[in-house]
């Protein structure tokens, strides 16, 4: 074979086969799971493969630091199996809190972006909410097996299965309030011009790149990736074209 069938070649394959599951790069392989249940904005298969905010987020750092990543089509109990077992090695982006007494197989870096839960309204039925014990007597919405700080104190809570259904209870005012993150909420809302609005501020959390222990020597270059993609802005901006 001379040298230039050689690279024609070595093209062709690469675009016949590269896709979510095949990689001709050289890198260091990085496993993400990403399950095919819509969880937009965060994680979806939606359009041409794996996207959303955590998966570009993710997908950016790799880039960074030389790391091939690829993606598995796991449910999100398989996916938390899987890393336990070291067959997924990155996910993003999550709080160590969530991930209790795994310290032995687990690393996490800098904070990437907050997640910022708030109180959903009606339109211009809004009220201020500066803790909890206001909600004794409302109808609040969350979603289904959450669980909300103050909860104690809800009045009646109504779950739904996912942020849309329970903007849809909130717009239609089966609800009084609604507790959802913010660029959840955004994303449906601005999908689907949903007339309601936002108030007060319920709680935050930072949340991180979760890293297998078989990739500890990578966590001072996906830190200072991290830094250096939110000093340019492409953190905001991954996050803001995905809630658009």
């Amino acid at each position: 074979m001379n040298g230039r069938f050689g690279i024609f070649l070595t093209v062709v394959m690469g675009i016949l086969f590269h896709g979510p599951f095949v990689s001709l790069a050289y890198g260091e392989q990085w496993v993400m799971s990403v399950q095919h249940a819509d969880l937009s904005p965060f994680k979806h298969r939606n359009g041409h493969g794996p996207g959303g905010i955590n998966v570009d987020i993710l997908d950016a750092i790799a880039n960074e630091v030389g790391a091939d990543l690829i993606f598995r089509d796991f449910t999100i109990a398989q996916g938390r199996e899987k890393f336990q077992q070291g067959q997924v090695t990155v996910d993003c982006c999550l709080n160590k809190i969530w991930f209790p007494d795994q310290d032995n197989i687990q690393l996490f870096s800098d904070p990437i972006y907050r997640l910022i839960e708030v109180f959903v309204f009606p339109k211009d039925k809004a009220f201020p909410v500066p803790d909890t014990t206001v909600l004794r007597d409302k109808k609040v919405a969350g979603i289904k097996g959450f669980t909300y700080p103050g909860q104690e104190n809800y009045g009646t809570r109504i779950d739904g299965d996912n942020p849309l259904e329970v903007l849809k209870m909130v717009e239609q005012g089966l609800v009084d309030v609604a507790v959802l993150e913010r660029h959840a909420a955004s994303f449906y809302i601005n999908h689907n011009e949903m007339k309601v609005q936002f108030g007060d501020l319920y709680y935050s959390v930072d949340v991180s790149v979760r890293l297998h222990k078989s990739l500890s020597h990578r966590l001072d270059e996906v830190n200072k990736a991290i830094a250096k993609l939110k000093k340019t802005g492409r953190i905001s901006a991954i996050i803001q074209r995905n809630i658009r």
